[in-house]
């Protein structure tokens, strides 16, 4: 059977490797695409900022017609009420956002251009051609957690009913608990306006293109397809991997960058957020509620801050918590990897070189010799180098991350100041 599977790998890669051949003319001659912005993009940015100094409620004359003057007498009143009781300024924006922006269609993004060259913090909330609403808190003493996306009702009427959306959302807005103010984090900014091209330099034309494709091109992926075979067949005879169908995530990185934690933070966060809607009547369904809350609340509050390495790690902690708890419908969810954290949840308990007593310990390092799992701890920065995660004084060594303490998201809360 595996070598039928090997004959049947390197046919495939054969057969790759001539419509390869077959392509590279094209593939070496033809210079890849870029994106190109029109000349002065950005200027609308300065004339939208120019607007809002002069009233907080802004209307793109190419969206005039979703707002009637009655609408916008309604939106301004709202808009005044959510400010005195926020206690900061509410600044509202309807406006087309295209791709070709300079904020490439993102919403947020254009959100948080606006407040740079305002120079103004407070509570933004727009509204785009697609009917899309997108809201971000600068420095506003309120916790607004993850609203809905702002989706139209009707794809076909998209601005139907724009000023009661826009209305409704500052009313929940204002209904939403006091917190400290934070300053959010744009994660993944837009390219640079004038430098997507450099992003995408095309290459210099061969005069022999296909002589490129089969000298070149060819035998190379020949042989990369030739190791991806080999690759899929010993994992297709190797049977099922250690831990196979179970949570882990041995993988995980030893010593994390804050670029890594925010990301994987913010993925783990988008899946449980999107589950939680659909969860009503699961038993797990509270516990992973509040885990959520303080998963963001933290997610938040630490933004990019190297100091704050182990709060990012209690957000993915906490957010994989959270589905787990909706996943086998359960109030208690397993506690992390005491190894690290990242790993996942706890499938044994053994002692370790770590510490005396006895910790829970994912799948992968139940099964490692002990000598080993010191070189597997989850390290972060301190004054003076890397130091073990369980070593760091506070909330997270006092819990374990859940292990020691049943209340673990009400401590986690506490250590927020959230009541």
């Amino acid at each position: 059977m595996i070598a039928c599977k090997r004959t049947a790998a390197l046919v495939a890669a054969t057969f790759a490797l001539l419509l390869l051949v077959l392509a590279a003319p094209g593939l070496a001659s033809e210079p890849r695409p870029g994106v190109s912005y029109p000349p002065g993009a950005d200027r609308r940015l300065v004339r939208v900022v120019a607007a809002l100094e002069r009233d907080p409620l802004f209307v793109d004359p190419d969206l005039s017609h979703a707002l009637g003057k009655a609408d916008r007498a309604r939106l301004k009143a709202s808009m005044a009420t959510a400010s005195r009781e926020f206690g900061t300024p509410v600044f509202v924006i309807v406006i087309p956002n295209p791709r070709e922006s300079e904020s490439q269609g993102r919403n947020e993004a254009l959100l948080f251009a606006l407040r740079e060259r305002l120079r103004r913090d407070g509570f933004y909330l727009m509204a785009d051609a697609r009917g899309s609403l997108e809201a971000a808190s600068f420095n506003v003493p309120r916790y607004f957690g993850s609203p809905d996306p702002g989706s139209p009702p009707d794809s076909e009427r998209p601005l139907a009913g724009l000023a009661g959306r826009l209305v409704k959302r500052l009313d929940e807005s204002r209904t939403a608990r006091t917190a400290p103010p934070t300053m959010p984090n744009l994660w993944t900014p837009p390219d640079p306006f004038g430098q997507e091209n450099q992003l995408s330099t095309p290459e210099a034309e061969f005069k022999s293109p296909f002589l490129l494709g089969l000298l070149l091109v060819g035998p190379l992926a020949a042989l990369a397809l030739y190791w991806a075979g080999r690759g899929v067949i010993a994992f297709g005879s190797a049977g099922p991997r250690r831990g196979s169908g179970k949570e882990t995530f041995a993988n995980a990185p030893t010593k994390p960058t804050t670029r890594w934690l925010r990301r994987t933070g913010a993925a783990e966060l988008g899946r449980l957020r999107r589950k939680l809607p659909e969860a009503e009547g699961n038993r797990g369904h509270t516990y992973a509620a509040s885990a959520f809350d303080a998963a963001q609340i933290l997610y938040d509050e630490a933004g990019g801050d190297r100091d704050r390495t182990l709060d990012l790690v209690g957000v993915i902690v906490l957010a994989r918590q959270g589905q787990a708890a909706l996943k086998h419908q359960t109030a208690t969810p397993l506690a992390p990897c005491f190894v690290n954290p990242l790993h996942g949840p706890s499938h044994a308990h053994r002692v370790t070189p770590l510490v005396p007593d006895r910790r829970p310990l994912c799948a992968s390092c139940a099964k490692r010799p002990a000598k080993d799992l010191p070189g597997q701890v989850l390290q972060v920065p301190g004054p003076d180098g890397p130091r073990p995660h369980h070593k760091v004084p506070g909330v997270w060594r006092d819990t374990a991350f859940g292990a020691k303490d049943k209340d673990f998201v009400p401590r986690v809360l506490e250590y927020l100041g959230v009541d």
